[in-house]
């Protein structure tokens, strides 16, 4: 094996990369908090191995993509271990992601001169969240169908280009054959190969500028009288070197992580696996459409805004953060780097991530059910008692409140006939309108029937 290693060294050189890239210098405090890019290097290889070899064994149809996964789970060897660690793998990938993104945050590491490496982490971020939503269709159940109908109708909300990035996305007015076929080119193909090319020029980049130092609440070198910035944190970041240790030395952590990370994940993949629905019916109404636990904050947002406001829930809120985290290292230029001496930066954060986490914990325990409770009928003509039962046969109390019966997934309804009208009704009703996926199959006398009922709400 030494005179087959030799022999690619002489003719590759790889021996003094590999020794120029872990015996170059680095910060001596680099630390736990620096092991998530690694973490997420190591993931990402896990989840491109495990889907391809899914993609083996998997028919990118609905008339087969549910049996195929089906059989993937149950007849093929280690298919349902590899589905579990492609599904917490995931999952572990955007928590990473997160984490990654606040450490920096918090480093001011989005700073000079590590402003595109900033960028570059953002799209990202962007193409994780990319993966999470193409691949939600692929096992084509219950759950796979309706999220993406309600995923693709908050895409359409957008104002000016809604309607061509829906279509852009399903491939026709409804989610279907075309819709699976996008989906699965942009899970396996289109977003492969741009995440491939990110992690590489995030790599350089990182390797480029060298990894960011642990901010101090007092600098290393005190900056000269009219000194620019970048001069100063040049003569800051070689000191930094200076005082510090080998990049190879560092490596103990990042696999001990990574040895816990996927410890875990093979745990979950084993004990719970990923779960497989039932097959995926475009007319059943009655499926509650409730995302993985990384939309949920996003999915309860959109229960806030109702009426004119809706696009500002739908698109201007999610839109804003996303171009607030690109612009922020061009407006955010100062030397202060440590989080105490940053207070609106920090505030700022520790606000987001308290906003997080409040609407996932409501969404994920909003209740999911209410069709064993029963709506009033008393004082109702036969026409609004009729609806009122539609509306809990027909599955509107999964997500809806009126009075105390229902659940409280959509905005409750004890008094819609106060805000919308009989035809606004029947259009939202039958097409649809942000998360709220549209009842189609509804004849007119029952639509009829239910807008009457809601119209009574007062």
């Amino acid at each position: 094996m030494r005179r087959v290693g030799r022999w690619v060294d002489e003719r590759l050189g790889l021996g003094g990369i590999l020794r120029a890239f872990l015996d170059r210098p680095i910060p001596r405090d680099i630390g736990w908090p620096h092991t998530f890019g690694s973490a997420l290097l190591f993931l990402m290889g896990v989840q491109l191995v495990t889907g391809m070899l899914l993609a083996l064994n998997y028919v990118a149809s609905p008339g087969s993509a549910y049996a195929s996964t089906s059989y993937l789970q149950t007849h093929v060897s280690f298919g349902a271990l590899l589905r579990g660690i492609h599904l917490w793998t995931a999952s572990a990938i955007v928590l990473l992601v997160g984490l990654h993104m606040v450490r920096t945050f918090l480093y001011g590491a989005y700073k000079y001169p590590r402003e595109i490496t900033w960028l570059s982490g953002v799209i990202l971020f962007l193409v994780v969240l990319g993966f999470s939503f193409t691949g939600y269709l692929l096992p084509w159940d219950q759950k796979a169908y309706w999220a993406t109908v309600v995923g693709t109708n908050i895409a359409g909300s957008a104002p000016l280009v809604g309607q061509l990035v829906l279509r852009l996305l399903r491939g026709g007015s409804a989610v279907g054959a075309a819709t699976l076929a996008r989906f699965f080119a942009f899970h396996v193909l289109i977003l492969p190969a741009i995440l491939v090319l990110l992690v590489i020029a995030h790599l350089y980049m990182v390797i480029r500028q060298g990894i960011a130092a642990p901010p101090r609440k007092r600098a290393l070198v005190e900056p000269l009288p009219a000194e620019p910035t970048m001069e100063w944190y040049a003569r800051e970041y070689a000191a930094e070197k200076r005082q510090g240790k080998p990049f190879y030395d560092a490596l103990l952590k990042d696999a001990i992580l990574v040895a816990v990370l996927f410890s875990a994940i093979l745990f979950l993949a084993e004990v719970v696996g990923a779960p497989l629905g039932v097959a995926a019916d475009p007319n059943s109404t009655n499926f509650i459409p409730r995302p993985e636990w990384y939309f949920l904050d996003v999915f309860q947002l959109l229960w806030y805004f109702k009426g004119a406001i809706e696009p500002v829930g739908l698109f201007f809120i999610p839109t804003g953060f996303i171009l607030l985290l690109i612009a922020l290292p061009f407006f955010d230029r100062g030397r202060q780097r440590h989080p105490l001496r940053r207070p609106i930066a920090t505030a700022a954060l520790v606000a987001v991530l308290a906003m997080v986490g409040v609407l996932t914990y409501v969404g994920a325990t909003a209740p999911t059910s209410a069709l064993n409770e029963t709506l009033s009928t008393s004082q109702l003509t036969p026409e609004q008692a009729a609806g009122a039962k539609l509306f809990a046969t027909e599955g509107c109390v999964n997500c809806h409140k009126i009075d105390n019966v229902g659940a409280s997934v959509g905005p409750n309804l004890s008094h819609v006939g106060r805000i919308l009208t009989a035809e606004q009704m029947a259009s939202i009703i039958t097409t649809g309108k942000g998360a709220m996926p549209p009842f189609k199959t509804l004849t007119p006398q029952e639509l009829n029937e239910i807008v009457a009922y809601l119209q009574s709400r007062r």
